[in-house]
Protein backbone atom coordinates (compact mmCIF):
# COMPACT_ATOMS: atom_id res chain seq x y z
CA UNK A 1 0.00 0.00 0.00
CA UNK A 2 2.66 2.12 0.86
CA UNK A 3 4.82 1.74 -2.83
CA UNK A 4 1.62 2.60 -3.86
CA UNK A 5 0.83 5.94 -2.52
CA UNK A 6 4.53 6.65 -3.08
CA UNK A 7 3.66 5.66 -7.52
CA UNK A 8 0.30 7.71 -7.25
CA UNK A 9 2.61 10.71 -5.53
CA UNK A 10 4.66 10.39 -7.75
CA UNK A 11 2.58 10.28 -11.07
CA UNK A 12 0.53 13.06 -9.64
CA UNK A 13 4.16 14.89 -9.61
CA UNK A 14 4.86 14.45 -12.66
CA UNK A 15 1.34 15.03 -14.25
CA UNK A 16 1.16 18.45 -12.52
CA UNK A 17 4.67 19.44 -13.86
CA UNK A 18 3.43 18.76 -17.55
CA UNK A 19 0.43 21.05 -17.14
CA UNK A 20 2.20 23.64 -14.98
CA UNK A 21 5.47 24.12 -17.36
CA UNK A 22 3.35 24.75 -20.23
CA UNK A 23 1.26 27.32 -18.83
CA UNK A 24 4.13 29.33 -17.50
CA UNK A 25 6.07 28.99 -20.80
CA UNK A 26 3.02 30.12 -23.03
CA UNK A 27 2.41 32.93 -20.59
CA UNK A 28 5.98 34.46 -20.35
CA UNK A 29 6.71 37.50 -21.86
CA UNK A 30 10.33 36.86 -22.82
CA UNK A 31 8.83 33.92 -24.38
CA UNK A 32 6.28 35.63 -26.04
CA UNK A 33 8.64 38.48 -27.06
CA UNK A 34 11.53 36.52 -28.44
CA UNK A 35 12.05 35.06 -32.30
CA UNK A 36 15.71 33.97 -33.63
CA UNK A 37 17.48 36.98 -34.85
CA UNK A 38 19.07 37.65 -38.35
CA UNK A 39 22.16 36.54 -39.94
CA UNK A 40 24.18 33.10 -40.10
CA UNK A 41 26.28 31.92 -37.44
CA UNK A 42 29.77 31.61 -38.19
CA UNK A 43 33.18 31.12 -37.10
CA UNK A 44 35.38 34.38 -36.74
CA UNK A 45 38.80 33.63 -35.27
CA UNK A 46 38.02 31.73 -32.30
CA UNK A 47 34.83 32.80 -31.28
CA UNK A 48 31.53 31.88 -33.03
CA UNK A 49 29.44 34.85 -33.99
CA UNK A 50 26.29 36.18 -35.91
CA UNK A 51 26.68 39.06 -38.21
CA UNK A 52 24.00 41.29 -39.93
CA UNK A 53 23.18 44.26 -40.97
CA UNK A 54 24.68 46.74 -44.41
CA UNK A 55 25.87 49.72 -42.38
CA UNK A 56 28.91 51.41 -41.88
CA UNK A 57 29.55 51.35 -38.30
CA UNK A 58 29.93 48.62 -36.55
CA UNK A 59 27.78 47.21 -33.49
CA UNK A 60 29.25 44.33 -30.85
CA UNK A 61 26.69 43.06 -29.14
CA UNK A 62 27.96 40.82 -26.37
CA UNK A 63 25.70 38.53 -24.19
CA UNK A 64 25.99 37.82 -20.25
CA UNK A 65 27.99 34.91 -18.36
CA UNK A 66 26.72 31.31 -19.74
CA UNK A 67 24.19 32.85 -22.29
CA UNK A 68 25.01 32.86 -25.99
CA UNK A 69 24.46 35.07 -29.36
CA UNK A 70 20.49 33.62 -29.28
CA UNK A 71 19.88 36.56 -26.39
CA UNK A 72 19.78 39.46 -28.77
CA UNK A 73 16.74 38.15 -30.96
CA UNK A 74 14.80 39.33 -33.37
CA UNK A 75 13.96 42.40 -32.10
CA UNK A 76 17.76 43.58 -32.10
CA UNK A 77 17.10 43.00 -36.63
CA UNK A 78 16.10 46.79 -36.96
CA UNK A 79 20.05 48.10 -35.95
CA UNK A 80 21.10 46.03 -38.97
CA UNK A 81 19.45 49.02 -40.81
CA UNK A 82 22.17 51.81 -39.64
CA UNK A 83 24.99 49.02 -38.63
CA UNK A 84 26.63 46.23 -39.17
CA UNK A 85 25.87 44.01 -36.34
CA UNK A 86 28.41 41.58 -34.71
CA UNK A 87 26.61 39.58 -32.18
CA UNK A 88 29.59 37.39 -30.15
CA UNK A 89 29.52 34.11 -27.97
CA UNK A 90 32.50 35.29 -25.78
CA UNK A 91 35.47 32.88 -25.33
CA UNK A 92 33.95 29.78 -23.42
CA UNK A 93 30.28 29.74 -23.70
CA UNK A 94 27.63 29.29 -26.44
CA UNK A 95 29.55 28.22 -30.35
CA UNK A 96 32.84 29.17 -28.91
CA UNK A 97 32.73 27.01 -26.45
CA UNK A 98 35.74 24.69 -26.45
CA UNK A 99 36.02 21.84 -23.69
CA UNK A 100 39.71 21.37 -25.18
CA UNK A 101 41.32 24.30 -24.40
CA UNK A 102 43.67 24.89 -21.43
CA UNK A 103 42.30 25.65 -17.88
CA UNK A 104 44.35 28.85 -17.94
CA UNK A 105 42.91 30.33 -21.46
CA UNK A 106 40.30 32.41 -19.82
CA UNK A 107 41.61 35.54 -18.33
CA UNK A 108 40.49 39.37 -19.42
CA UNK A 109 43.31 39.55 -21.98
CA UNK A 110 42.31 36.02 -23.43
CA UNK A 111 38.51 37.57 -23.81
CA UNK A 112 39.71 40.70 -25.45
CA UNK A 113 42.22 39.68 -27.71
CA UNK A 114 39.64 37.09 -28.78
CA UNK A 115 37.33 39.79 -29.81
CA UNK A 116 40.05 41.73 -31.31
CA UNK A 117 40.89 38.70 -33.65
CA UNK A 118 37.19 38.07 -34.18
CA UNK A 119 36.34 41.66 -35.60
CA UNK A 120 39.82 41.53 -37.87
CA UNK A 121 38.79 38.09 -38.96
CA UNK A 122 35.61 39.99 -40.47
CA UNK A 123 37.44 42.15 -41.87
CA UNK A 124 35.46 45.09 -39.27
CA UNK A 125 38.21 46.60 -37.93
CA UNK A 126 38.74 50.14 -38.96
CA UNK A 127 35.39 51.49 -39.26
CA UNK A 128 33.27 53.18 -36.09
CA UNK A 129 32.70 51.08 -33.47
CA UNK A 130 29.56 50.77 -30.97
CA UNK A 131 30.01 47.99 -28.15
CA UNK A 132 27.20 46.69 -25.65
CA UNK A 133 26.74 44.00 -23.82
CA UNK A 134 24.98 42.29 -20.49
CA UNK A 135 26.02 41.00 -17.20
CA UNK A 136 29.01 40.06 -17.79
CA UNK A 137 29.01 40.67 -21.32
CA UNK A 138 28.53 44.60 -20.41
CA UNK A 139 31.59 44.60 -18.19
CA UNK A 140 33.11 42.77 -20.98
CA UNK A 141 32.17 45.87 -23.56
CA UNK A 142 33.56 48.13 -20.69
CA UNK A 143 36.95 46.47 -21.08
CA UNK A 144 37.16 45.80 -24.60
CA UNK A 145 36.32 48.96 -25.28
CA UNK A 146 38.92 50.61 -23.35
CA UNK A 147 41.59 48.41 -24.21
CA UNK A 148 40.67 48.74 -28.11
CA UNK A 149 42.73 51.39 -30.54
CA UNK A 150 39.91 51.34 -32.43
CA UNK A 151 37.24 54.32 -33.18
CA UNK A 152 35.15 53.58 -30.27
CA UNK A 153 32.14 55.63 -30.42
CA UNK A 154 29.78 54.15 -27.61
CA UNK A 155 29.25 51.91 -25.11
CA UNK A 156 26.02 50.02 -23.45
CA UNK A 157 26.45 48.60 -20.52
CA UNK A 158 23.25 46.64 -19.15
CA UNK A 159 23.28 45.55 -16.03
CA UNK A 160 26.82 45.83 -15.15
CA UNK A 161 28.31 43.81 -11.95
CA UNK A 162 30.60 46.38 -11.15
CA UNK A 163 32.00 45.20 -8.24
CA UNK A 164 34.98 46.96 -6.07
CA UNK A 165 35.75 43.97 -3.75
CA UNK A 166 35.16 39.95 -3.50
CA UNK A 167 32.66 40.73 -0.20
CA UNK A 168 30.79 42.98 -2.72
CA UNK A 169 30.79 40.27 -5.54
CA UNK A 170 29.55 37.11 -3.11
CA UNK A 171 26.50 39.90 -1.56
CA UNK A 172 25.34 40.82 -4.65
CA UNK A 173 25.23 37.00 -5.75
CA UNK A 174 23.49 35.84 -2.51
CA UNK A 175 20.62 38.76 -3.96
CA UNK A 176 20.27 36.09 -6.95
CA UNK A 177 18.20 33.73 -4.84
CA UNK A 178 19.73 30.69 -3.05
CA UNK A 179 19.52 28.48 -5.92
CA UNK A 180 21.82 30.69 -8.27
CA UNK A 181 24.22 31.57 -5.51
CA UNK A 182 24.45 27.70 -4.78
CA UNK A 183 25.83 27.49 -8.20
CA UNK A 184 27.54 30.48 -8.72
CA UNK A 185 30.82 29.09 -7.12
CA UNK A 186 32.27 26.46 -4.86
CA UNK A 187 32.13 22.06 -4.67
CA UNK A 188 28.71 21.97 -5.68
CA UNK A 189 28.35 24.21 -8.56
CA UNK A 190 31.99 22.38 -10.06
CA UNK A 191 29.90 18.96 -9.58
CA UNK A 192 27.46 19.77 -11.32
CA UNK A 193 28.93 21.64 -14.43
CA UNK A 194 31.20 18.66 -14.17
CA UNK A 195 28.16 16.02 -14.82
CA UNK A 196 26.53 18.75 -17.39
CA UNK A 197 30.01 18.43 -19.60
CA UNK A 198 29.53 14.50 -19.28
CA UNK A 199 25.79 14.72 -20.11
CA UNK A 200 25.32 17.46 -22.38
CA UNK A 201 22.53 16.65 -24.04
CA UNK A 202 20.65 15.74 -21.06
CA UNK A 203 21.58 19.07 -19.43
CA UNK A 204 20.21 21.05 -22.24
CA UNK A 205 17.11 19.31 -21.66
CA UNK A 206 17.14 19.62 -17.74
CA UNK A 207 18.06 23.82 -18.44
CA UNK A 208 14.84 23.53 -20.45
CA UNK A 209 12.42 22.32 -18.08
CA UNK A 210 14.17 24.31 -15.03
CA UNK A 211 13.69 27.95 -16.67
CA UNK A 212 10.21 27.64 -17.87
CA UNK A 213 9.92 31.29 -18.59
CA UNK A 214 12.78 31.09 -20.51
CA UNK A 215 12.46 31.22 -24.67
CA UNK A 216 13.89 27.29 -25.30
CA UNK A 217 16.79 27.96 -26.97
CA UNK A 218 18.80 30.35 -24.89
CA UNK A 219 17.97 27.89 -22.03
CA UNK A 220 19.46 25.04 -24.23
CA UNK A 221 22.36 27.38 -24.64
CA UNK A 222 22.86 28.04 -21.42
CA UNK A 223 24.68 24.61 -20.57
CA UNK A 224 27.31 25.46 -23.48
CA UNK A 225 30.56 26.11 -21.43
CA UNK A 226 33.12 24.22 -19.14
CA UNK A 227 33.69 24.75 -15.81
CA UNK A 228 37.16 26.54 -16.25
CA UNK A 229 35.34 28.75 -19.17
CA UNK A 230 32.67 29.35 -16.13
CA UNK A 231 34.50 29.92 -13.49
CA UNK A 232 37.54 31.83 -14.48
CA UNK A 233 35.42 34.13 -16.62
CA UNK A 234 33.57 34.92 -13.73
CA UNK A 235 36.87 35.95 -11.40
CA UNK A 236 37.93 38.05 -14.09
CA UNK A 237 34.87 40.19 -15.78
CA UNK A 238 32.77 39.48 -12.54
CA UNK A 239 34.48 39.17 -9.40
CA UNK A 240 37.88 41.22 -10.16
CA UNK A 241 37.75 45.19 -10.12
CA UNK A 242 39.12 45.17 -13.72
CA UNK A 243 36.48 47.78 -14.67
CA UNK A 244 37.19 50.46 -12.75
CA UNK A 245 40.73 51.84 -14.98
CA UNK A 246 38.68 50.97 -17.99
CA UNK A 247 36.25 53.81 -16.93
CA UNK A 248 39.12 56.24 -16.28
CA UNK A 249 39.80 55.19 -19.73
CA UNK A 250 37.12 55.62 -21.40
CA UNK A 251 36.32 58.83 -19.65
CA UNK A 252 39.75 60.48 -20.89
CA UNK A 253 39.22 59.46 -23.93
CA UNK A 254 36.00 60.78 -24.24
CA UNK A 255 33.74 58.13 -25.42
CA UNK A 256 30.58 58.19 -23.95
CA UNK A 257 29.33 54.95 -21.46
CA UNK A 258 25.64 54.78 -20.83
CA UNK A 259 25.31 52.31 -17.38
CA UNK A 260 21.66 50.91 -17.45
CA UNK A 261 20.37 48.85 -14.62
CA UNK A 262 16.68 47.35 -13.97
CA UNK A 263 14.91 49.20 -11.46
CA UNK A 264 14.79 45.93 -9.18
CA UNK A 265 18.20 44.45 -10.39
CA UNK A 266 19.39 42.73 -7.74
CA UNK A 267 23.11 42.42 -9.15
CA UNK A 268 24.51 45.70 -9.70
CA UNK A 269 25.50 47.58 -6.54
CA UNK A 270 22.86 49.63 -5.70
CA UNK A 271 23.67 53.64 -6.49
CA UNK A 272 27.03 52.69 -8.23
CA UNK A 273 26.07 53.50 -11.66
CA UNK A 274 24.54 56.91 -10.23
CA UNK A 275 28.12 57.63 -8.59
CA UNK A 276 30.28 56.84 -11.64
CA UNK A 277 27.94 59.38 -13.45
CA UNK A 278 28.76 62.19 -11.09
CA UNK A 279 32.41 61.15 -10.78
CA UNK A 280 33.41 60.49 -14.68
CA UNK A 281 32.97 62.88 -17.24
CA UNK A 282 30.73 60.89 -20.07
CA UNK A 283 29.61 58.67 -18.05
CA UNK A 284 25.36 58.45 -18.33
CA UNK A 285 23.13 56.74 -15.74
CA UNK A 286 19.51 55.38 -16.40
CA UNK A 287 16.93 52.44 -15.25
CA UNK A 288 14.35 50.77 -16.45
CA UNK A 289 11.92 48.89 -15.69
CA UNK A 290 12.69 44.84 -14.47
CA UNK A 291 15.46 43.02 -13.24
CA UNK A 292 18.14 41.64 -14.54
CA UNK A 293 17.99 40.59 -18.01
CA UNK A 294 16.33 43.77 -19.92
CA UNK A 295 17.95 43.43 -23.04
CA UNK A 296 15.65 39.67 -22.79
CA UNK A 297 12.50 41.38 -21.22
CA UNK A 298 12.34 44.09 -22.86
CA UNK A 299 13.98 43.67 -25.92
CA UNK A 300 12.11 46.58 -27.92
CA UNK A 301 13.54 49.09 -25.24
CA UNK A 302 16.92 48.11 -25.13
CA UNK A 303 16.59 47.73 -29.49
CA UNK A 304 15.59 52.14 -29.46
CA UNK A 305 17.69 52.90 -26.63
CA UNK A 306 20.90 51.13 -28.78
CA UNK A 307 19.03 52.66 -32.56
CA UNK A 308 19.58 56.23 -31.15
CA UNK A 309 22.65 55.61 -29.66
CA UNK A 310 24.14 54.54 -32.99
CA UNK A 311 22.50 57.67 -34.56
CA UNK A 312 23.28 60.23 -32.51
CA UNK A 313 27.07 59.60 -32.10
Amino acid sequence: MGNRRISAAAVGAVLLAASVWPALHFSSGRVRRWRRGAGLARRAGRLGVRVFGQGNPVLVLLPGIAASEAYFGAAYDRLGEIATVVVIDPLGFGSSMDAGVSTDSFALEEHLAAITGALSALDLDGRPLHVAGHSMGASLAIQWAAASDGDIRTVVAFDAPLYRTRAETDERVRHLGWFEALLSTGALAHTVCAWMCRHRSAASVLAVALNPTMPAAIARDGVKHTWFSYIQSFEALVAADTWTGAVTSLSGRGVPLLLVDGEVDPVPVPGRALALSAEFAGVTARTHRGGHGLPLASPGWCSDLLYRQITAA
